[in-house]
């Protein structure tokens, strides 16, 4: 007992931690760098749990994707779900913000829906991966799985206004507007999934699908 006591005696103090109030906040230059990186593990994630599924997306496979240290994914992500919380968000509004360039100048509702549906599916086959991230993401990380769903269901629904006071849609209410959008938003969903995809790519659309979709959508069903 007395060995071991002077021995506690004898052992240096752990010296506190510099409160983190007198750091200096980081340079234009190092935040650049900082957000270069986090955008780079959130790209790698995404091509990793293309590959692997979200069970399969370890910090080391995306690290090692990201071409970045393993400890350095800590400066960005407390741990591997809060990076899973913000994939989908970050990768789909991307996705969503493409669209956009796509759509402008179209001189009808008909023009708007082909254009839009066309460069949707051209972007998921120049990254495939967002695929499995949102097909997984109910599961893994449901929070922003429903994020997702709900700014896509508002971009929608704000460009079918458009098209409504515009004189190009027929005068639905905005509750109406809501399920119009979502129909429109499954339809999508199910020719990706039925005539676009396999395995881990995606091919374009077919043109006659898109004329079937576009007529469907158009005309309805009845002769």
């Amino acid at each position: 007992m007395a060995d071991a006591s002077a021995r506690n005696r004898q052992s240096p103090k752990p010296q506190a931690l510099p409160r983190r109030s007198g750091l200096r906040p980081p340079t234009a230059r190092q935040a650049a760098k900082n957000a270069e990186r986090r955008r780079k593990l959130i790209e790698a994630a995404g091509v990793v749990v293309g590959r692997h599924g979200y069970a399969g997306a370890s910090i080391a496979r995306i690290t090692a994707e990201a071409g970045v240290a393993h400890g350095a994914f800590y400066l960005h992500f407390a741990n591997q779900q809060a990076l899973f919380d913000v994939l989908l968000p970050e990768l789909g509004g991307a996705m969503l913000d493409s669209l956009t360039p796509a759509i402008k100048d179209s001189r009808s509702l008909e023009e708007i829906e082909r254009r839009g549906l066309t460069a949707n599916f051209e972007y998921l086959v120049k990254h495939p991966e967002i695929y499995r991230v949102m097909n997984e993401a109910e599961l893994y990380a449901p929070a922003a799985f429903r994020q997702h769903l709900d700014e896509i269901q508002k971009r929608y629904v704000r460009s079918l206004r458009r098209s409504r006071k515009h004189g190009d849609l027929r005068t639905f209410s905005d509750d109406e507007l809501e399920t119009v959008a979502a129909l429109l938003t499954g339809a999508r969903s199910y020719l990706l999934m039925m005539f676009c995809r396999t395995d881990n790519t995606i091919q374009p659309l077919d043109p006659a699908r898109l004329k079937t979709y576009l007529d469907v959508f158009f005309s309805g069903l009845r002769s």
